[in-house]
């Protein structure tokens, strides 16, 4: 039956995008085939099916779960190595043991209570890391000057690492609370866009990139600055962040 399967249900090669419905699809199929005529019984598939339920064995009251149970040691980032793959866990996890429940779609971080710490979905191919941000979010978020210590820094998209190496404590703290709100999905591409369209009138805080966010969803992204009537005077650049405390350091200079 495996050639027969192959031939009527699989070819011409089908393209997948949900396996789950993919195998729905092809359990309907499955049941449509049955009516039939057996090929030497001269009898509906349909009528043989029903004469062998009557000798099946009973199935077991509990499902079975087709899933790998493993015990795994976070490294000192938070992440856990799955068949060479980078999952995250929380930063709080780091160094320690956690409890990986793995399928053949889902890689599930547990604690030793087996609680749901992060779910991912289980990577394939060339993509090796795979990163659930909320919870590193929100140790960042209370502790925002130690961003720039871990390696979490590098992992933001550049136009964020940018933005934040710029930003004073307390900016990055709102920046980092307002992605841990609005980052869905560990997709970053919204608010880049947001980000990079508050920055074209300057360094923006958190509330302007919030509403470009919102704007670019609505459909609506003429973010535009109130254009004054009267002549403003020049000021000088301002210097952000903490780099020009660096450079007077390095030219032996100091704070009286």
């Amino acid at each position: 039956m495996v050639k027969y399967v192959r031939n009527n249900f699989l070819l011409p090669e089908c393209t997948i995008l949900d396996l789950d419905h993919f195998n729905e699809t092809l359990w309907t199929l499955a049941e449509e085939d049955r009516d039939r005529m057996h090929y030497e019984k001269d009898i509906l598939q349909a009528y043989l099916h029903a004469e062998h339920k009557d000798e099946w064995l009973m199935i077991p009251v509990k499902s079975f779960d087709c899933v790998r149970h493993e015990t795994l040691t976070a490294d000192k980032y938070g992440m856990v190595s799955v068949d060479q793959k980078q999952y995250s866990t929380s930063p709080r996890f780091a160094k320690q043991k956690v409890n990986v429940q793995i399928t053949y779609n889902s890689v599930v971080i547990l604690n030793d209570h087996n609680e749901v710490i992060v779910k991912h979905n289980r990577l394939y191919g060339i993509k090796r890391k795979s990163m659930i941000w909320q919870p590193y979010l929100d140790l960042l978020s209370r502790r925002p000057m130690a961003i720039k210590y871990s390696n979490l820094y590098e992992q933001f998209p550049p136009v964020w690492t940018k933005y934040l190496n710029r930003c004073t404590e307390h900016e990055q703290k709102e920046s980092l609370q307002l992605l841990g709100k609005l980052l869905k999905n560990n997709d970053f591409e919204l608010l880049n866009q947001a980000l990079e369209l508050a920055m074209k009138h300057g360094h923006p805080k958190a509330d302007q990139i919030k509403h470009c966010f919102y704007s670019i969803i609505q459909g609506d992204s003429n973010y535009q600055t109130i254009t004054p009537t009267m002549k403003v005077p020049k000021v000088p650049a301002a210097t952000r962040g903490l780099s020009h405390y660096d450079s007077l350091m390095e030219n032996g200079g100091g704070m009286k």
